[in-house]
């Protein structure tokens, strides 16, 4: 994940910019999906298939990450998201 302490893929580190109550049911869409046998991604995927749900309802459907967090759509106020554009800002200056 980009602040290399917790495991994980960019959507995993996307999802927590996103309004919790919304990646929650975003993520009980996708276990019924799952247990309805709708779905064909690997468990390890997961967290993709919830953002990327999530992303589907927005005002604009199937954003890219980078898109939705320009958009507001994914926090970039989040204390996440300015702790690791500050690191980014330090890194590059």
């Amino acid at each position: 994940m980009p602040n290399n302490q917790i495991d994980g893929m960019l959507e995993d580190f996307c999802s927590q910019l996103a309004d919790p109550i919304g990646v929650g049911f975003a993520e009980k869409c996708v276990n019924d999906a799952k247990a309805n046998n709708f779905t064909t991604f690997i468990d390890t995927h997961k967290t993709k298939a919830v953002i990327h749900t999530f992303l589907a309802w927005q005002h604009e459907p199937g954003m890219p990450l980078g898109q939705a967090i320009s958009a507001r759509t994914l926090n970039p106020d989040n204390a996440l998201a300015k702790t690791f554009a500050d690191w980014l800002t330090e890194l590059f200056q």
